[in-house]
C-alpha cells in the first residue's frame, strides 16, 4: 500500500515536535521514560533556586526541581515541587536543604536523611532550611571584629574629646589664671608673715604684759584652792541628801498604774468583757450600722410624707403634694386609686435596677430632695395588697397609699369612701 506523501510528511512533522519536546524536557531534568515522584518543599525565600536545579544525595543525582511557584496563601513562601526517581525512597524527616553547588553561587538542593524507617510518599511535603552563603558566613566572621572596632572608635572619640575641652582656648586661660591666683596666695601669705613679725616686734611689750597677767590669774587660783574644796564638798553633800531621798514608793506607784493600764487595755481587747465585745463585735457594729441606715430612711420618709405618721387635721404640716396617677379613665367612681409605696431615699435608683423586679411599672418622683419609688395603680385595695406582699421581699417598709384625683390622701380615709 502506497503512502500519501503528505501523510508521511505530517507524520515526520509529529515525530520532530514530538523529539523537540523530549529534547527540551531531557535538557530540563525530565525524562519521559523514566517514572518519577513529585514531593513539595515550602520555604520563604530560594536564593537563587531555578527549574530543573539538581536535587543531590551526597553529591549523587537523584532528581531536580519541577517547578517554583508561589503559595496560594498569599503568604509571600514559595513552593518547590522535586522531581524525584520513583526507584528513589526518601525517609520521613529528612530535610530538603538549599544549598551552594559550585563556587559561582550556583543553587541546588541537598537531602539530608533522617534514618527513619517510614519514608515519604509521593506528594508529600519535606522540611525546608535554606544553607548560609557566603555573605551571611563572612558577615558572622566580621561581626564581632565591627562591634570591637566600633567600642574602639568610641573610646577614642571620648579621649579626643577630653583632650580638646582640657587644651581649648578657655581650659588654657582658665589654667593660666589659677597659676596666678597660687602666685597671689603664695604672695599674700609672705606679706602677712612679714606684717606679724612686725606687729611682733611692736607689741612685744604688750605680750610680755598678757604672760604676767596669766601667771598672776594661775596664783589667783591656787591661793583659792581651799574654797574650791569647799564648793566641791558641798556638792558631794547635796548629791548624797538626793541619794537618800526613798524614790522606791514612787517607782511603786508608777508601776502599778503602769499595771493597771495595761489590764485595762487587755480587757478592751478581750471579747469576754462588755467593753471588748463593744470594739469586737462585728455583729453589734453591723447592727448599729443597718439601725443608723433605717433610721436614715425613717426620717427622710417622714419629711417626704408627714402625714403617714402625724395625723393633726387642725395643723398645716406641709404642703400638698399632687402625683400625676396617669390615664383619667383609671380608677372607680369615687377616682380612688392604690398604689405601693416602696422607698424613700436621698439617693436617685435607676429604674431598671435588678431591685424593682417583678414589681411592674415603677414611678420616679423628687419630692422635698429626696426620690420616692411608687409601684402599680389599682383602682381596689386587695390588688395593692398583693402587690404589697411581693414588694415586703426586697422592701419591709413598703406600704399602701391612696390618691384621689392625683393627690395623695390618708389611706383610712380613701377606704372609708370607697365603703
Amino acid at each position: 500500500m502506497k503512502i500519501n506523501k503528505y501523510i508521511r510528511l505530517g507524520m515526520l512533522m509529529a515525530f520532530s515536535i514530538f523529539v523537540l519536546v523530549w529534547g527540551l524536557s531531557y535538557l530540563k531534568g525530565h525524562d519521559f521514560f523514566k517514572p518519577v515522584n513529585y514531593y513539595y518543599a515550602r520555604y520563604d525565600r530560594v536564593d537563587g533556586l531555578v527549574e530543573s536545579s539538581l536535587i543531590t544525595v551526597n553529591g549523587y543525582q537523584v532528581g531536580s526541581v519541577r517547578s517554583v511557584k508561589f503559595a496560594p496563601d498569599r503568604s509571600g513562601d514559595l513552593i518547590v515541587t522535586l522531581m524525584v526517581d520513583s526507584d528513589f525512597r526518601i525517609p520521613r524527616n529528612s530535610v530538603a536543604q538549599i544549598v551552594s553547588s559550585d563556587i559561582m553561587g550556583t543553587r541546588a538542593i541537598k537531602l539530608i536523611y533522617s534514618g527513619d524507617a517510614a519514608y515519604y510518599q509521593s506528594g508529600d511535603t519535606l522540611k525546608s532550611d535554606i544553607e548560609s552563603d557566603l555573605k551571611e558566613q563572612v558577615s558572622l566572621q566580621v561581626l564581632p571584629l565591627k562591634t570591637k572596632a566600633e567600642e574602639l572608635l568610641g573610646t577614642l572619640d571620648s579621649a579626643i574629646t577630653v583632650l580638646t575641652v582640657i587644651f581649648n582656648e578657655d581650659a588654657r586661660k582658665n589654667l593660666s589664671e589659677s597659676f596666678e591666683n597660687i602666685n597671689q596666695t603664695i604672695a599674700n601669705i609672705e606679706k602677712a608673715s612679714g606684717d606679724l613679725a612686725i606687729l611682733v616686734s611692736e607689741e612685744r611689750n604688750t605680750i610680755s604684759r598678757l604672760v604676767r597677767n596669766m601667771e598672776s590669774f594661775s596664783g589667783t587660783l591656787k591661793d583659792n584652792s581651799g574654797e574650791f574644796h569647799s564648793i566641791l564638798a558641798n556638792l558631794s553633800a547635796f548629791s548624797d541628801t538626793l541619794a537618800s531621798i526613798p524614790l522606791t514608793p514612787v517607782l511603786n506607784d508608777i508601776s502599778a498604774s503602769v499595771e493597771g493600764l495595761n489590764q485595762l487595755i487587755g480587757k478592751a481587747n478581750s471579747e469576754e468583757t462588755t467593753l471588748g465585745l463593744l470594739f469586737n463585735d462585728q455583729k453589734l457594729y453591723n447592727n448599729i450600722n443597718d439601725m443608723t441606715a433605717g433610721l436614715t430612711h425613717l426620717l427622710t420618709d417622714v419629711r417626704v410624707n408627714p402625714k403617714r405618721y402625724v395625723h393633726f387635721s387642725a395643723l398645716d404640716l406641709g404642703r400638698e403634694v399632687y402625683i400625676n396617677t396617669g390615664s383619667s379613665d383609671v380608677g372607680n367612681k369615687k377616682n380612688i386609686v392604690f398604689k405601693v409605696h416602696l422607698i424613700s431615699t436621698p439617693d436617685q435608683l435607676p429604674l431598671n435596677s435588678p431591685i424593682f423586679d417583678g414589681m411592674g411599672h415603677v414611678q420616679e418622683f423628687a419630692v422635698s430632695g429626696a426620690f420616692t419609688y411608687l409601684a402599680g395603680n389599682f383602682p381596689g385595695y386587695n390588688e395593692a395588697e398583693v402587690l404589697l406582699l411581693k414588694a415586703y421581699r426586697n422592701f419591709p417598709d413598703a406600704t399602701i397609699v391612696a390618691f384621689r384625683d392625683g393627690k395623695n390622701i390618708r389611706l383610712e380615709r380613701a377606704l372609708r369612701q370607697l365603703r
